[in-house]
């Protein structure tokens, strides 16, 4: 007993010594306790109390105010109140977003609405996002704010800010494929969209947009300027339009690892400050005037700043890009204020005002990605400056640099590699391999043609100048494709893993943080829970059956998901696509509408059609049938799904085990959550609504009319 109370002090003064060490380094892990209680908030299976919650936030602004003469307690009480602020603003966020939503089909109703988003998707179809809308015979209380529309492929999309008439289908938007699948439910929650529907016929434009926005005119000015293919990229780069990108050329950007360049980042952000920054500090310094008499690195600070806020207006302010400028801010106001640029201080305030404003973009995988890359390039820039100063002070030479400049990418295109490698895995399952090599090339063609041949030939569209510096750029753009293709084409060029569960993403989190956060030695023990992180997903056991409403699935032999195409929901068969990444995809013919699959002596039949159900159920050596038809008689199977009960469940995931067998809904233990199925349908925000705005007042009464 007592040799275990000494090994008890040994640990606390081991603890306490190792803070001491690391004291100006703990509050880099205050914003880590804020995002930790927003990510608890979402795990949540049932809405908590707002009102218990409101309690315990309040207690812990007390516990802080009560602590604050004692140092250690007030560090401690000042974590607890960020954990519960962070839960707290989560649910309050919540609130402020909810928007009424469409539970049950809805057939062919007549809508007006203004077109606010157009994005294009495989095969020529284009999906719309559509606000203010008024709907026939549905009160403005009870009307979406917001609805995605996909459109067939022969009909042409309108231009956004358009307003349009349509009669069209609606439901509710889609649940979870699979249980590793994404939630779109709660996606498109916070993104205020009520409904997902397809057009009935065609669509009227009841009146076209007034005005050209800005980022309309530069990708008119740029489809003017190069070709097709160039200007697809040059778009995505410049107004972070990335809708008339070929699929063939994005799918090779995800396979050499370069999918980064197609969004606005911290990537384009920081090369647009860069060289903005080196432009007016060597112009400004040709001045003598202005050079001896004024700071002329303050001044280039201020004007990339000033650029890099009209770079994010226009790109569309995607959660990457409002990283990459809080980033950017904080390090040209370090220059302005004479401090250090660089450092894990500004990635911890940049992380925390993007949570302090959106806390669902915690659970985005851009968020994630954008994040881990930049902290980790910063504390290898921590960890490396120092130590490259001092031999660049004694090997100065052209040849040093340009070594210097190449070992550089190689290092950070690494670093951000493996960094962001579980999140990937994650999110999309699979890892470029050569992604070192497709950034290798890309890189440097980049920096020094593309971006600032688009930054240049941009500020010079007023004047009429632009063609020139596009056509340069177009030339850069297509040698970056020549990569892509090139890299993605490599034999094994990108490897699938299955799904990662939870816990080994948040290993991931929790040993990058221990390696970034800490300075002294014992920070590398975090180095091998990041490690491990990546081959988590080998722990996951896949179902063996996946059954939906509109889709049927199953593994063979070779451990590969063999499917029967649907025509419903599109999120079932893209996670089913991508498992089977290698076109390999096997379809099974059922005959009369009826699959069976065995295995472990178990069998499971599948019925898509009445006369496959009355066949089912007359057999008798069925452990569990799946009706998918209008059939409700009694069937001699050990356990029967109807219909009704595969709507409800969303999708049946079963595990067949050498001795049982497991099936398990995915809904099942969803809980009532706002962006569930289960939450009501008037929301108190939308009865405040009826009250304040009448019933009508998105769409002009004349254009309903006409």
């Amino acid at each position: 007993m007592f040799a275990f109370l000494r090994y008890c002090q040994r640990i606390k003064y081991t603890l306490i010594d190792f803070l001491l060490t690391e004291k100006e380094r703990i509050f880099l892990w205050l914003p880590v306790s804020f995002a930790c209680g927003i990510g608890y908030y979402f795990s949540l299976s049932d809405e908590p109390s707002l009102i218990i919650n409101f309690c315990v936030f309040i207690s812990s602004c007390f516990m802080v105010w009560d602590c604050r003469k004692n140092n250690a307690t007030l560090i401690c009480s000042f974590f607890i109140f960020l954990f519960c602020f962070g839960f707290f603003l989560s649910q309050c966020r919540t609130f402020v977003v909810s928007e009424p939503r469409i539970k049950l089909p809805i057939r062919a109703v007549y809508i007006t609405a203004t077109v606010h988003d157009v994005t294009e998707l495989p095969k020529r179809r284009n999906r719309l996002v559509l606000k203010d809308i008024t709907m026939d015979s549905f009160e403005n209380w009870k009307t979406p704010e917001r609805i995605w529309l996909n459109l067939p492929s022969d009909i042409p999309a309108p231009e956004s800010g358009d307003i349009i008439g349509a009669k069209v289908f609606l439901k509710q938007p889609y649940t979870p494929a699979t249980p590793f699948a994404f939630d779109f439910n709660r996606f498109l929650y916070f993104q205020k969209i009520g409904a997902v529907g397809f057009l009935k016929d065609g669509f009227v434009v009841l009146k076209e947009k007034s005005q050209i926005p800005i980022r309309t005119y530069i990708n008119d000015k740029i489809s003017k300027s190069m070709p097709k293919d160039s200007a697809a990229i040059a778009k995505a780069l410049v107004t972070g339009s990335s809708k008339s990108i070929p699929y063939h050329i994005v799918d090779n950007y995800r396979n050499a690892g370069m999918a980064h360049i197609l969004s606005v980042s911290g990537l384009h952000m920081s090369l647009l400050a860069t060289f903005v920054f080196g432009f007016f500090r060597t112009g400004l310094a040709l001045i003598p005037f202005i050079a001896l008499r004024f700071n002329t690195k303050k001044i280039a600070a201020v004007f990339s700043l000033i650029l890099c806020f009209g770079y994010l207006k226009i790109s569309g302010s995607s959660y990457p890009a409002q990283r990459a400028f809080i980033m950017l801010s904080f390090v040209l106001s370090a220059i302005l204020l004479d401090r250090q640029a660089i450092s894990v201080v500004c990635v911890a305030w940049a992380a925390f005002f993007i949570l302090l404003f959106f806390p669902e973009s915690l659970l985005s995988a851009g968020f994630q990605l954008s994040f881990c890359a930049v902290l980790a390039l910063v504390c290898a820039y921590e960890a490396g400056a120092g130590k490259y100063l001092r031999l660049s002070e004694r090997k100065e030479s052209v040849f040093f640099y340009s070594l210097s400049y190449l070992g550089a990418v190689l290092l950070t295109t690494f670093i951000a590699s493996v960094a962001t490698a579980p999140f990937c895995i994650f999110h999309f399952r699979r890892f470029p391999v050569y992604s070192l090599l497709g950034n290798l090339l890309s890189s440097s063609i980049s920096s020094v043609i593309v971006m600032p041949s688009l930054t240049i030939g941009t500020i010079l569209i007023p004047a009429g100048w632009e063609k020139p510096f596009y056509a340069i750029a177009s030339y850069g753009i297509a040698l970056i494709n020549g990569c892509a293709e090139l890299t993605a084409n490599l034999p094994y060029a990108v490897y699938q893993f299955p799904p990662m569960p939870l816990w080994g993403l948040l290993l991931a989190v929790f040993g990058g943080l221990w390696l970034c956060l800490w300075k002294n030695k014992n920070r590398f023990w975090g180095l091998p829970v990041f490690l491990f992180s990546i081959f988590t997903p080998f722990f996951t056991v896949l179902p063996d059956m996946y059954i939906s409403n509109t889709d049927f699935a199953f593994k063979n032999k070779e451990n590969q998901l063999v499917f029967k195409e649907g025509n419903g929901n599109p999120m079932m068969q893209n996670v089913w696509l991508e498992e089977n990444r290698q076109k390999k995809k096997i379809s099974i013919i059922c005959p009369y509408g009826l699959c069976i699959y065995e295995k472990h002596n178990f069998k499971i039949g599948y019925a898509h059609t009445k006369i496959g159900a009355y066949d089912a159920c007359q057999m008798t050596d069925l452990d569990a049938l799946f009706i998918n038809a209008s059939f409700y008689e009694s069937c001699k199977a050990k356990r029967l799904f109807y219909r009704n009960d595969i709507l409800k469940a969303g999708t049946y995931a079963v595990y067949l085990r050498p001795d049982k067998i497991e099936i398990t809904a995915v809904n099942q233990g969803k809980g009532f959550r706002p962006w569930t199925i289960s939450h009501p349908l008037i929301t108190l925000k939308g009865v405040l609504k009826s009250f304040i705005r009448p019933s009508g007042y998105r769409i002009d009464a004349s254009l309903q009319e006409s």
